[in-house]
């Protein structure tokens, strides 16, 4: 019995002992499989973290990218565009006032840029400038050749050449570009380079001669008043091309710089170029005098809002008390609210429009164009750099034909400037040669890349 009983104890020791072993190992199967399962589940949230983290930088990165390029495209095409609009404003009534947009533009930029140079540290010996890059002595040559090029630039408004054509013939520039490369630098250029700048070549003196002859300026007219308006358009011409000539110039000089010193002084240039353009203007004091007083003479900015209001009938009810409520205020401007409406009660008007009333009586719409020109200048020569220190030069030049062609269109939209078909296929022609050219040259650099 009691063997039987230990046999018994023992098969059933046995007994329990497999089924302890088999439990454990169903239990230790269930642990693996909860294990795998966590393991899976802590992959999967690892592999969706994962993605979660990269779809996050990729926001990120992508976010400031678009910032950017809405930013450089923004500054562009609407600070360049507006530029165009508001110069033929000012020329379309003051042609002559060429050097006053030029000083108006300098001044401005050399406010905006002079905060990142100005260190009161660097005492009064270093006129209270931060430390250069690139040295004094070369921004100065620097700047004797950019205020000469614009204030010929802008001259040329003086001498009967219209916005679009003014457009059209400055695109011309690489043809100057490619001359003084092949004469000065000995450079050689590639057959795409020397189609393009044919093309450019082609539409240029198209485009000039198409403009002529609309006008009425054909040299076989012999009467004196026709003569004296061709040698006006002809001088015109000679401004402009003397204009892109020393453009290329700048251009050869400012590559030696930044081959020099690097490429990413863009800033110290344009604060430089602009600063020390500003006292060669002190001689001609007495004529920008002149011409500011001739801006200032002009209509008011109310009256101009009330003239638009009384035209395309947007508004009339407020402008109308603005310009009551100006003539309140100002006695001078009593005939602007008789043109808009009827007399109210000038209790009625709010203090808000009588200061705005005051304020638009107050500017002249010269001033007020000399203003946007200036500011827009800077924020279009902000946007040309930002989108040269971020692109290549490939994309820079089809954004800036782009850009002039849109101006282009936007002059002859909004002023009514009618171009002879003649001038029409000038600018295709100078425009499809500027695209080629950028082209050209952003294949040949990837040719010399591979090379080395």
């Amino acid at each position: 019995m009691a063997a039987t009983n230990s046999a018994t104890m023992k098969g059933s020791t046995k007994d329990s002992g497999r089924h302890d072993s088999s439990s454990s190992e169903t239990d230790s199967a269930s642990l693996n499989s909860n294990r795998d399962d966590m393991a899976s589940s802590g992959a999967q949230s690892l592999s969706h973290a994962s993605l979660a983290n990269i779809a996050t930088a990729a926001a990120y990165a992508t976010v400031p990218s678009w910032a950017n390029v809405l930013l450089m495209v923004s500054l562009i095409f609407g600070g360049c565009c507006a530029n165009v609009f508001a110069l033929e404003a000012i020329i379309k009534d003051q042609p002559t006032s060429g050097p006053l947009i030029t000083f108006a533009q300098f001044v401005i930029t050399s406010l905006f840029t002079a905060p990142t140079f100005i260190s009161l540290s660097q005492g009064p010996k270093s006129l209270f400038l931060a430390q250069r890059v690139i040295p004094l002595r070369s921004w100065l040559v620097y700047t004797a050749f950019f205020v000469t090029v614009n204030l010929l630039n802008n001259w040329a408004f003086a001498y009967k050449i219209s916005v679009p054509l003014h457009i059209i013939l400055r695109s011309g520039g690489p043809v100057a570009s490619m001359l003084v490369g092949y004469i000065y630098n000995r450079k050689r250029y590639s057959p795409g380079q020397i189609l393009s700048v044919a093309m450019l070549t082609v539409g240029v003196v198209a485009a000039a001669m198409a403009d002529a002859q609309a006008r009425g300026q054909s040299l076989n007219l012999g009467n004196s008043d026709s003569d004296s308006t061709v040698a006006s358009a002809v001088i015109g011409f000679t401004i402009l091309a003397l204009a892109m000539v020393l453009s290329a110039f700048q251009g050869v000089y400012a590559d030696r710089l930044y081959e020099t010193y690097g490429r990413n002084n863009w800033k110290e240039a344009l604060f430089y170029s602009h600063i020390l353009s500003l006292p060669i203007f002190l001689p001609t004091y007495a004529h920008l005098s002149t011409q500011w007083r001739a801006l200032t003479s002009s209509s008011s900015l109310l009256s101009r809002i009330t003239s638009i209001a009384t035209k395309y009938d947007h508004a009339l009810e407020s402008v109308t008390s603005i310009a009551e409520n100006a003539s309140a205020v100002l006695p001078w401007e009593a005939s602007i609210a008789s043109t808009v409406g009827s007399n109210s009660q000038l209790s009625m008007i709010s203090k808000s429009s009588q200061a705005l009333g005051v304020a638009l009586a107050s500017v002249p719409m010269g001033v007020f164009y000399l203003s946007m020109n200036a500011l827009t200048q800077y924020l279009c020569i902000r946007g040309v750099h930002l989108l040269s220190a971020k692109s290549s030069s490939l994309t820079v030049t089809i954004v800036l034909n782009i850009r002039k062609l849109v101006s282009l269109m936007l002059s002859i939209r909004l002023f009514g400037n009618q171009l002879a078909s003649g001038v029409l296929l000038g600018a295709f022609f100078v425009f499809i040669g500027g695209a080629l050219y950028g082209f050209e040259g952003a294949r040949l650099r990837k040719v010399r890349v591979k090379q080395d």
